[in-house]
């Protein structure tokens, strides 16, 4: 299992701090997040599972990425970041 964990809008909208799902890599996670919260499409996860254009994904607590290929461990956690937050 990875962790989503949430923040922000998408914490507000998802009605929830973190959800728990099965995946191999970013997309996957991204996927199931859209699935088991709803309310998170289109603004953070698009239908098909891709990111919104205003999100980033850091993991780990660093790696930031878009890349929907990127492999996933269990036991990794994955945060949304806002493009909307940069400085």
């Amino acid at each position: 299992m990875v962790r989503v964990e949430l923040y922000g809008i998408p914490r507000l909208e998802a009605g929830t701090t973190a959800v728990e799902v099965a995946a191999s890599n970013v997309g996957e996670a991204l996927k199931a997040l859209g699935i088991r919260v709803p309310a998170l499409v289109p603004d953070v996860v698009e239908p098909d599972g891709a990111l919104s254009p205003h999100y980033l994904v850091a993991v780990d607590g660093g790696d930031l990425t878009r890349d929907l290929a990127r492999p996933l461990r269990p036991g990794d956690v994955l945060v949304l970041v806002s493009a909307h937050a940069g400085g």
